[in-house]
């Protein structure tokens, strides 16, 4: 049975730990503001831009957010993939996927045109229908609002949903919260950098490889 899986980006497909890191302290920086550990930053990411704008300018409540947000962009797309690294196994992990028949999508919490520079950088979007990120659909994860749009994509390339063949892989509560609103299957990273806060999921990994047992 082909399934449609669709994965997060960071923390699941690539490790962006470090470059996320440096864009907010530039933006800090940008505005004369200390700069913080890369282990706090890290604990504010995957809830989108603005709420890590916010967490990160938690000691200047003064700041214009929106500013704040153009700034980090400028800053982190010149600077995307200067420490950022796929985890071991991505790539061929997404090429067996891909030859197996399986459909496979991105759906993250970074903005859209971020995700799809990262994607094309790493040459991902080789093997992915669809890559998108915050902006894309109405909301953001956890809601379940991008998947109507993936959906659409992959009926058009033969998809048919059964109830059970579509899986969200991903290492942070909203990933989790997301496959719990949508009513699909889900696979925890816990390779990855995020939080899952206690939640359940159908499935959990510790390496990317392992994901070829599963589906």
């Amino acid at each position: 049975m082909n399934n449609l899986i669709i994965f997060d980006l960071d923390g699941t497909l690539a490790d962006t730990r470090a470059d996320l890191a440096t864009a907010v302290n530039m933006t800090r920086k940008h505005y004369g503001l200390a700069i913080l550990s890369k282990d706090e930053i890290v604990t504010y990411v995957g809830n989108g831009l603005t709420l890590l704008m916010q967490r990160s300018f938690h000691d200047s409540p003064e700041q214009d957010i929106a500013e704040a947000s153009e700034v980090f962009k400028k800053y982190y797309s010149e600077n995307l993939i200067d420490e950022t690294t796929l985890y071991p196994g991505v790539i061929d992990g997404l090429k067996a996927l891909a030859g197996s028949g399986h459909i496979l999508a991105v759906l993250s919490n970074k903005p859209g045109d971020l995700c799809r520079q990262l994607s094309a950088h790493f040459k991902l979007d080789t093997y992915l229908l669809t890559v998108m990120g915050g902006g894309d659909a109405a909301e953001l994860k956890p809601h379940p609002a991008g998947l109507n749009n993936i959906i659409k994509k992959a009926e058009a390339e033969g998809f048919s949903r059964n109830g059970s063949n579509i899986w969200m892989v991903g290492d942070h509560y909203t990933d989790l919260e997301f496959a719990k609103n949508a009513d699909i299957n889900s696979i925890f990273c816990s390779y990855g950098f995020g939080d899952r806060r206690g939640l359940t999921s159908d499935h959990e990994v510790t390496s990317f490889a392992e994901l070829a047992s599963i589906l």
